[in-house]
This record gives C-alpha cells, sequence and structure tokens, in this order.
C-alpha cells in the first residue's frame, strides 16, 4: 500500500503521459503499482479536479479499499509504450513479444487473445481505426523473403550438459506460397545468415531470383 503523495503523484505524472521508469525511481514503486493505482483511480469515474477534493484518507480507501470489498485487478498493459517500441525504426518487437514482457512482468494479467483485443481498441481510440492497404502483386517463384523473428525463445542447445540458452530464429517464405522455412541459430551474424539462406533454398529445391531481407539490418557483422 502506497501513501497519500505517491498516489497523487503517480496519477498526476501519467495524466501527462510521463513514462513508468521515470515514475518509478522517485516513488519506488513497480509497474504492477502504477497499473493497480491508474486502474482503480480510472474505476472511481473521479474528474482530477473532485479527486484532489478528497481527503488524504480518502484517496489512500479509494485506491487500496479494505479486503473485505477489494475486487480482483488485473493491471492494464501500457499500450502506449509498447506502441513506440513497435513503431521505432529497425525495432523487430511484434505484438506477442510485448504480451510476453507483460506477462513477465504480471503473470496474473490478460491472456494474449483479451491483450490483442485491447490493444487494437488502444490504437483505434488514439491512431484512428481507418487502415489503408494496397494490393501487392507477386510473381510464383520470384523472391524469397527473409527476416529474423523478433522473439528469442530458450532452447536445449546441448543434451549432454543441459545448457539452455536463448536462440535466435530465422525464417523464410517464397511469394504466392504457404511454404515456409524456419530454423534456430545462436546468433545473428553474417555466417549465420548465409547459412540459413542455403539451408532455405536446399529446402524449397528451387533457387528465387531475388533474396528480400526484411531490412538492411537483417544481419550483424
Amino acid at each position: 500500500m502506497h501513501d497519500y503523495n505517491t498516489i497523487v503523484g503517480v496519477i498526476s505524472l501519467r495524466n501527462d503521459k510521463v513514462s513508468y521508469p521515470v515514475i518509478r525511481q522517485p516513488y519506488g514503486i513497480g509497474n504492477s503499482g502504477i497499473d493497480l493505482i491508474m486502474n482503480r483511480y480510472k474505476e472511481s469515474g473521479l474528474s482530477w479536479e473532485d479527486f484532489l477534493k478528497l481527503e488524504p484518507s480518502q484517496v489512500e480507501e479509494l485506491i487500496y479499499p479494505p479486503k473485505n470489498i477489494r475486487k480482483v485487478d488485473i493491471p492494464m498493459p501500457d499500450f502506449e509504450l509498447y506502441y513506440e517500441r513497435m513503431m521505432t525504426k529497425g525495432s523487430r518487437v511484434n505484438m506477442f513479444y510485448c504480451w510476453l514482457d507483460y506477462k513477465s512482468e504480471h503473470p496474473n494479467g490478460y491472456q494474449s487473445s483479451q491483450f490483442y483485443e485491447y490493444f487494437n481498441r488502444f490504437i483505434e481510440r488514439n491512431y484512428g481505426g481507418d487502415k489503408v492497404a494496397m494490393a501487392v502483386e507477386r510473381i510464383p517463384g520470384e523472391k524469397m523473403y527473409i527476416d529474423w523473428v523478433g522473439d528469442q525463445p530458450k532452447l536445449l542447445v546441448d543434451p549432454h550438459t543441459g545448457e539452455i540458452r536463448k536462440v535466435h530464429v530465422f525464417t523464410t517464405t517464397l511469394g504466392v506460397s504457404s511454404l515456409v522455412y524456419a530454423e534456430c541459430f545462436l546468433d545473428e551474424k553474417l555466417p549465420s545468415f548465409m547459412q540459413g539462406t542455403i539451408n532455405a533454398i536446399t529446402f524449397y529445391d528451387a533457387v528465387p531470383r531475388y533474396l528480400v531481407p526484411d531490412n538492411q539490418d537483417s544481419c550483424d557483422p
């Protein structure tokens, strides 16, 4: 339970769009604590002006009600932060990665389907719901699309020693095809990229005219 000053400070900063890391240090509060305060403040239905008119004890009881009337709170993800991560130039972060990050911080939080639904609502509410799409004409066998998956799962890499390490997933697909080739590597360096490309071409048993990496940073030197 946090005191009146912390509660008011957190709400004030979040209303001003201040990020979680900036808030955590001065108040000694974690992301889940910030989410809890903001969720219960929003549930109160009070305007900020009316909220400030409450006595300190009323504010503390509103945010941290007695156990016999307290209900289970599910922390709402910080979709603004996740959106910024995905939109950063060169980012490989996707929604699934964001959900895993959220669940690691809040194990009892929303499951993936709910997470995606709330994220879509956030996008529609803040950035508009209209989507512009353009049909892309593809020629069968002309291009092989290459990318490193943003998520890095932990896998057993040595059955003798039991060593578990994060792996990097190399993926490819052919245009106008449901064929996909994926392989795990210990890094995303150029030799791994080249070996994955060779193995993919061997798997498809054909050589496309063009190899199309997702971006220029698809492999490290």
